[in-house]
């Protein structure tokens, strides 16, 4: 599995460098996403699948339209309606570039979460889908899904620092690639980095994360 990082806002993709610059299956683009082809693309929109702003009017522009009614039928069908922040879900898009789509919302209606775990969150639900998620049709996602692009999440209207999104993003990384809960010593590990997500203090970030 392949993750691209990619933006236009060079503080952004400076921090991912920072961050990732060890972790050979992540590469960083500072670039438009739509210069790019994966097997998906992911959308950090909201709980209700409205992709109607930011990079999500993106991704509708491009990729088409029929994608966000798509998607709200599944959040209706399997979700009960919403896709709570912390889940992701996966729809096909019909398009060529990316022919699928990951939803992970990074917050519930637009709204800022500078002071919130929902990256790590996101991001967590991202990985965690494709490593253990299957389609409908019972294949593992990650038979079919080897290369994803994912945008800044909640660098936008969620006002989160590049810096802070990073690390966020890695602190799931670690979690979820490396199974931290598998293990008491690594299930304690996992939970202690809580108060770094309310008051982005690097003192209360446990991992040793740049």
């Amino acid at each position: 599995m392949k993750l691209y990082l990619v933006d236009l806002n060079t503080k952004l993709t400076d921090a991912w460098k920072k961050v990732f610059k060890e972790i050979k299956d992540v590469e960083i683009k500072n670039q438009s996403i739509f210069d790019l082809s994966c097997d998906a693309i992911v959308s950090p929109a909201n709980s209700f699948g409205f992709m109607n702003g930011g990079i999500d009017f993106a991704i509708s522009k491009n990729l088409g339209w029929h994608i966000e009614k798509r998607l709200q039928q599944k959040i209706r069908k399997n979700y009960y309606g919403e896709l709570l922040v912390g889940q992701a879900t996966i729809v096909e898009t019909d398009h060529s570039q990316y022919p699928y789509l990951i939803s992970a919302p990074t917050m519930r209606t637009p709204m800022t979460i500078l002071r919130s775990p929902n990256i790590y969150l996101a991001t967590k639900a991202i990985l965690s889908l494709l490593k253990h998620g299957v389609f409908e049709d019972g294949t593992p996602i990650k038979n079919r899904i080897n290369t994803i692009a994912v945008p800044g999440l909640g660098t936008g209207i969620g006002q989160v620092p590049p810096l802070v999104c990073a690390r966020q993003m890695r602190i799931a990384w670690e979690d979820v690639m490396h199974e931290k809960y598998k293990s008491l010593e690594g299930w304690e590990e996992l939970r202690s980095n809580y108060a770094y997500f309310f008051t982005h203090d690097e003192k209360d970030l446990h991992y040793d994360i740049p």
